[in-house]
């Protein structure tokens, strides 16, 4: 379990880093529509992962 939570949060990492760099790229060239679209996701992904992460150990010590 322990391996798969590193592998998740790197995964986690690695696409938040893309979207960073992609917000950039699409800033700095002018695609409007896609550096909005970008924006958006670096905000949104890492809610929702909070969320997942927040409701796994909310539901983890259910059994407790």
């Amino acid at each position: 379990m322990e391996k798969l939570k590193r592998i998740a949060a790197l995964l986690a990492v690695v696409v938040l880093i893309v979207c960073a760099l992609l917000t950039l790229i699409f800033a700095l060239i002018g695609y409007e529509t896609a550096w909005k679209a970008s924006a958006y996701c670096m905000v949104i992904i890492p809610v929702m992962l909070y969320v997942m992460i927040w409701l796994a150990k909310l539901l983890g010590n259910r059994n407790k």
